[in-house]
């Protein structure tokens, strides 16, 4: 394992007010300084802050010797204080936990790497804190310059980002586990390296047909949704059994809705009605030279089988008079491809 030292220092012009922060790596013989800065911040955020930036350059787990004037950073270490607030999820036992953020990275990196944390005295002798110290007063005046100079540096969530995208799942926890689906609550660590909360809903999925007699007249169910309250328009669907495949699962619905056996089958797309908060995957698929057979429900389902032009379903569409999202969609593919 690599052994790393690394010297750290922030500063501040008036607390909240500018701010920066500086840190030295040290490897193998070579060294790297880095800086930066905010235009408000505080002094302690400035000096977790340098101490993240720094344990972020290291591409792999390493033993770190880590320098610092801070006795706020090292203290939480040594003291085992950023422990207790981990268990506590992340409250103190008195008043408020102020830069939680910033302790949460920090507290993964120390789990990332082997971490022995020194206590140094600040703006004496040390020459690598002395440059730290002079890194982060650079930084300060160089953010103070840009604000009088009324070139605020723009706040990054005010500038298109360009970047990684991918979230990093950290903990699932099940809050609800039900008859059609499931719901968690997950932590995921964030491109810019903070965590966040997720709330997402685990379906398994399903599959829908779009059934086309040879007239062009579409089949459609009515029935009603009470998540929506309402009655819906909606071509034939199901949800997927585990492990089903989306093809027989659709073929068995049409069957079972409105009593009709496909010749031809042809798959349309797949999507995700709402990736926002739910896994939910659709499969639609384009059903023609049917065979009439016999409707066979599920027991506890109520629905009206409808057929209409296809004309008139897309009418109906236009109009606002059809609102289910998977219908649209599939009545919408299937009238390109037959060229209507």
């Amino acid at each position: 394992m690599k052994r790393v030292q690394i010297y750290t220092d922030g500063a501040c012009s008036g607390n909240p007010g500018p701010g920066g922060y500086g840190a030295i790596l040290l490897y193998d013989g070579q060294e790297k300084e880095i800086s930066g800065g905010e235009p408000e911040t505080t002094n302690n955020r400035m000096e977790l802050t340098a101490a993240i930036e720094a344990l972020q350059l290291l591409k792999e787990p390493c033993e770190v010797e880590l320098f610092s004037d801070s006795s706020y950073l090292v203290n939480s270490f040594l003291e085992g204080w950023i422990e207790n607030w981990a268990r506590q999820g992340w409250k103190k036992e008195k008043g408020e936990l102020k830069n939680t953020d910033l302790f949460q990275i920090l507290y993964r990196l120390s789990q990332q790497h082997t971490i022995t944390w020194r206590k140094v005295k600040g703006h004496s002798d040390n020459a690598y804190n002395n440059r730290c110290d002079r890194l982060a007063v650079d930084a300060v005046e160089a953010v103070k310059k840009a604000m009088s100079a009324e070139t605020e540096p723009v706040p990054l969530r005010d500038q298109e980002y360009v970047g990684e995208l991918t979230e990093t799942v950290l903990t699932a926890q099940e809050t609800f586990h039900g008859r059609v689906f499931q719901v968690e609550l997950l932590d995921v660590q964030l491109p810019n390296g903070r965590v966040s909360k997720r709330e997402v809903v685990r379906h398994s999925g399903g599959a829908c047909v779009v059934a086309v007699e040879k007239d062009g007249s579409v089949y459609l169910v009515r029935q009603f949704r009470t998540a929506a309250g309402r009655e819906m328009l909606e071509i034939p669907a199901g949800k997927l059994e585990p492990g089903e495949d989306p093809l027989l699962c659709a073929t068995r619905e049409l069957e079972e809705e409105i009593g009709r056996k496909a010749g031809t089958v042809r798959f349309l797309t797949s999507f995700y009605p709402t990736p926002g908060y739910c896994a939910e995957q659709l499969f639609l698929y384009l059903a023609t030279d049917l065979v009439k057979s016999h409707p066979h429900r599920d027991e506890n389902e109520f629905l009206h089988i409808q057929n209409y032009p296809l004309e008139e379903v897309l009418d109906l569409i236009q109009t606002g008079q059809i609102h289910d999202g998977k219908t649209i969609v599939g009545i919408l593919l299937a009238a390109r491809i037959l060229g209507r």
